[in-house]
């Protein structure tokens, strides 16, 4: 018998490409699992984890993940498409140059913050940091004169980089400044400031879109991850506990909310976003007989978490029989993080429950108790009971 053995791979938890991908699970296929084949297949998962190992690299990461160390957040801003007087913003070379000397201002605090550019040059006052505006109008201008640019290319891109409140401001700002230059030096221009005036210390990062080579600069979702990813690498070797795993690995089910609407809530305001979500869900319950209709993405969402609990749930098996007493206990601490990992409830089930108990509906009382059917069912199969949501391996 060989003593080789695989490592086991951690994509269905920590690898975003592999994530994007949701296999469909088929309709009825756990149902009709007997609970004989159910203890085969864990017998099965045993077996596979005798032949597997796990890194040292994912070990410490798994650590930091069930201990609940604090994630990174880097969030790309999206420029405005209208105005404070709710009118759209017709993009051109004078709005986008309005935009990036405005930016450039508020991350600066007009002047009070000083900014860094990527030759490591400190820019103080309104009047300093007004020079890069003009630096990079100069720069955009010839960019449109010789083909790289047209009135219609944004100037900047901007980009946060976030910890919590307790972090080293001046370690986060550090590690920003390294990520900056081995990302984009020598390829974008671009320009960084902290802020510590906030609730969390965040870098504002911004970049001019048009490269040197005259290429655009377009982050897409894997290049997101991989920023969180060097972030969160170079604040630990600061010293600050840091991780970047996607949500789903954290059991959160939900995306966070876009800027624009947590802000306004922040303000005491409601969003017209709640009351489209609203009109939307109750739609759905009358035309559907009182009955929230189940999505392609429920089911995603299910499968999604299910893989992962699977995943975490070989982890520590595979630890469990190390003779290492340190890994035996990374082995219980993955057992009870996975534990949790159970939530599926999306928002459009907690509108709709929410719409029932109001008696919002127009379907009747039979189909006021229909609607929550199936929210109820997911939420109480996520918990472990045999079914459509149940846990899978």
């Amino acid at each position: 018998m060989s003593d080789f053995k695989s490592e086991l791979g951690f994509q269905d938890c920590w690898d975003s490409e592999v994530n994007r991908k949701l296999n469909k699970p088929a309709g009825g296929a756990v149902e009709s699992r007997s609970r004989k084949r159910m203890a085969g297949a864990e017998d099965a998962d045993r077996a596979t984890a005798q032949a597997q190992t796990i890194s040292a690299a994912d070990k410490a990461r798994l650590a930091r993940v069930v201990k609940g160390v604090p994630e990174v957040m880097v969030k790309v801003s999206k420029p405005a498409k209208n105005d404070k007087s709710g009118n759209p913003i017709k993009v051109s070379r004078a709005s986008e140059a309005v935009r990036a000397s405005e930016h450039l201002a508020y991350i600066s605090r007009n002047g009070k913050i000083e900014v860094e550019n990527d030759r490591g040059e400190a820019f103080n006052g309104r009047q300093q940091v007004g020079a890069i505006f003009r630096e990079w109008m100069e720069k955009h201008d010839e960019d449109r004169r010789e083909g790289s640019a047209t009135d219609r290319t944004r100037i900047t891109t901007s980009i946060m980089f976030s910890m919590p409140g307790t972090s080293n401001a001046e370690a986060v700002k550090d590690a920003v400044r390294a990520l900056a230059r081995q990302e984009f030096q020598g390829r974008h221009d671009y320009a960084m400031a902290l802020h510590t005036d906030t609730h969390h210390p965040h870098v504002h990062l911004t970049l001019r879109t048009v490269g040197e080579d005259g290429q655009k600069l377009n982050l897409r979702k894997a290049d997101l991850q991989r920023l969180r990813d060097t972030f969160a690498e170079n604040l630990r070797t600061r010293g600050i506990e840091a991780e970047s795993t996607p949500r789903h690995a954290r059991g959160v089910a939900r995306r966070g909310e876009v800027t624009p609407v947590y802000k306004i809530r922040q303000r005491g305001g409601k969003p017209l976003a709640d009351a489209r979500k609203m009109r939307q869900v109750r739609r759905d319950l009358e035309d559907n007989g009182g009955r929230l209709p189940q999505k392609a993405w429920d089911d995603a969402l299910i499968a999604r978490r299910n893989r992962v609990m699977a995943t975490y749930d070989q982890a520590a098996t595979i630890l469990a029989g190390s003779a290492d007493p340190k890994d035996r206990d990374l082995a219980r601490e993955t057992k009870r993080f996975a534990a949790r990992l159970t939530e599926t409830t999306t928002q459009r089930a907690e509108i709709a429950r929410s719409l029932v108990g109001q008696g919002a509906t127009r379907s009747g009382s039979r189909g006021r108790e229909n609607a929550v059917d199936r929210p109820e069912r997911q939420q109480d199969l996520s918990k472990g009971n045999p079914g459509r949501g149940g846990r899978q391996r």
